[in-house]
Formats: C-alpha cells, structure tokens, sequence
C-alpha cells in the first residue's frame, strides 16, 4: 500500500528556524524548502510513495498546472484561508487508498486528521536532515588523504611481503 506524507506547510516553515529566516525574505523561497524537506524525507524514508505539501491561500502566482494533485504534483494552495479544513478533508480522501502521515503542529489539524491517518510533530520532519548532516560529518572525519593511503598500502605490503 501507498504512504502519503501530507504537510501543513506554512505551520512547517514556522516550526524550523530556517524556515523562518527564508520567509521573511522570500514567500516562495520558504515554499520551495519545504518541499524539498519533504521530498528528502520521504526520500530517506524509504516507503513513502507521494509528498503534499498544503499552503494557506490562493497565489496569485502560481500556475494553474502545478496544484492539479491529480498529475503528481507535490504542493497546492487552499485557495481560502481554511487551509486546516482543506488538509482534513484531503487527508480523508487519501487515506481510502494510501497510509497517511500527517506533518503539523496545530491542534485542529491533528485531531480532524487523527481518525484517517498518523500523526507527526512539524519538528520531527528535520530531525531526517539533522541526523544526515552529522553523518556526513563523521564520513568526513574518516577520509584520508592519498598521501597517507599510499603510505598505509606500502607498509601493508611490507608486511605481507609483497
């Protein structure tokens, strides 16, 4: 079976520090990273099939194409300010055919969405990012340089008498 992570995405932005940086500056900006938190969420996940990330709001410069959900596309907008209800009753939709995993932080959100799908803390979703970035931390820390590997081969086949 299908997993749908779905995101409220503005409470998303507002839960990282990042995010509340980027939108300061730039609406879309904080749009396009979450999204892309999310696509390397579900990514790493490893069983999540589809990401929606569900903004507050009609954009006025958005393209009519990118919030057809129905051709795969990730985000969309409301197009009212009830973005909440807008969640609940889409992740109700989702939930006949898919797993469903609801990402925010407010209350009204979880509890309509609870009876039709899991539930997860906005902060949850960097955790992913967090534990990646120190990973890569610690592969970093393990490299070499090939001055040294060459010495280490060298002694290696010294000792093997090669």
């Amino acid at each position: 079976m299908a997993t749908t992570l779905v995101l409220d995405g503005y409470n998303v932005i507002m839960a990282s520090a990042e995010g509340k940086k980027i939108i300061l500056q730039d609406l879309k900006a904080a749009r396009d990273y979450i999204v892309g938190i999310a696509k390397e969420y579900a990514r790493s996940s490893g069983y999540i099939n589809q990401v929606r990330v569900i903004f507050d709001g009609d954009d006025k410069y958005r393209v009519l194409d990118e919030l057809d959900v129905s051709k795969g596309n990730i985000h969309f907008f409301s197009k009212t300010d009830q973005c909440d209800d807008e969640i609940i009753k889409n992740v109700k939709a989702y939930s006949a055919y898919s797993r469903v995993i609801v990402v925010s932080n407010d209350n009204y959100v979880r509890n309509g969405c609870r009876p039709y799908a899991s539930l997860m803390h906005s902060e949850e979703l960097f955790l992913c990012k967090k534990k990646k970035n120190k990973k890569h931390e610690k592969e970093k820390d393990k490299e070499i340089n090939q001055e040294i590997s060459a010495m280490i081969t060298e002694e290696y086949k010294r000792e093997l008498g090669l």
